[in-house]
């Protein structure tokens, strides 16, 4: 069984055949820190939230658990023509977003990854943020 904590590098390392992507220094909570200047390309994932699910809950079967994650990335936007600019940037995440859902889990027990949004909001002048949302079910062990 596996834990969080060692899902997220082999997610991160999965994310990094994306081309140009790059692990951020921050965190989910920090990336967009006001006063902070994005990295073209950086990302960052983490945990929002974890919850039990339905099932038996023995050390000897683990627990099965959702977790919700976060993914963040920065994009700049050329000055001189953003709106070509802003296509080749979705083109570029929906990129990560394949990279998260196509992967096979098993070696962190990972049962299933759901993607369940994303959003895009303006960062500092000619940046563009995108916050991906994914449920991913897991068995965890318990003791």
């Amino acid at each position: 069984m596996s834990t969080l904590a060692s899902l997220l590098p082999l997610i991160r390392t999965q994310l990094l055949t994306v081309t140009g992507a790059v692990v951020s220094e921050e965190t989910i909570h920090t990336i967009q820190g006001e006063g902070r200047s994005p990295r073209h390309l950086e990302f960052a994932i983490g945990c929002t939230d974890t919850a039990p699910l339905a099932g038996p809950q023995k050390a000897s079967v683990g627990l099965p658990v959702r977790h919700s994650l976060k993914l963040i990335t920065a994009y700049q936007l050329k000055p001189k023509d953003r709106a070509t600019s802003l296509d080749t940037a979705e083109g570029w995440s929906a990129s990560l977003r394949t990279a998260m859902l196509a992967t096979t889990w098993t070696a962190a027990a990972v049962v299933v990854v759901t993607y369940t949004g994303t959003t895009t909001a303006p960062g500092p002048d000619g940046w563009v943020w995108f916050t991906f949302t994914f449920n991913v079910l897991q068995t965890v062990a318990i003791s």
